[in-house]
């Protein structure tokens, strides 16, 4: 499914991309999913979902994000990356998803 939008750039030295990165699917049962990456190590970014012909209440999903870009888990300290759950209701018809800093969070919308 297309997805469009614009959270302003991400430069590091003389790269620049932009802040944030999405796609979208619908599953076979109709449910529509959503994959936000956050490029930026550094700051958080809150966007506003609005889904053509459809006027979704409230999405649930995970988001994965660490201490450092670098973070690994290992067997002494197992739990470094960790996927916490997120979930937000529409306020006034409108769904924000709040993205931690170099995160990837995948959700799903409920209509």
């Amino acid at each position: 499914m297309p997805v469009r939008f614009d959270a302003g750039t991400y430069r590091h030295e003389d790269i620049t991309l932009p802040r944030v990165d999405a796609i979208a699917a619908q599953g076979a049962d109709g449910k529509l999913w959503l994959e936000v990456t956050n490029v930026d190590p550094n700051k958080p970014v809150e966007i506003e979902l609005n889904v053509a012909g459809r006027t979704p209440k409230s999405l649930s999903g995970e988001t994965l994000t660490a201490p450092n870009v670098d973070s690994v888990n290992t067997f002494d300290v197992p739990n470094t990356v960790m996927p916490k759950t997120v979930s937000t209701k529409a306020q006034t018809g409108k769904l924000t998803l709040r993205l931690d800093p170099k995160s990837v969070t995948v959700v799903s919308l409920e209509q």
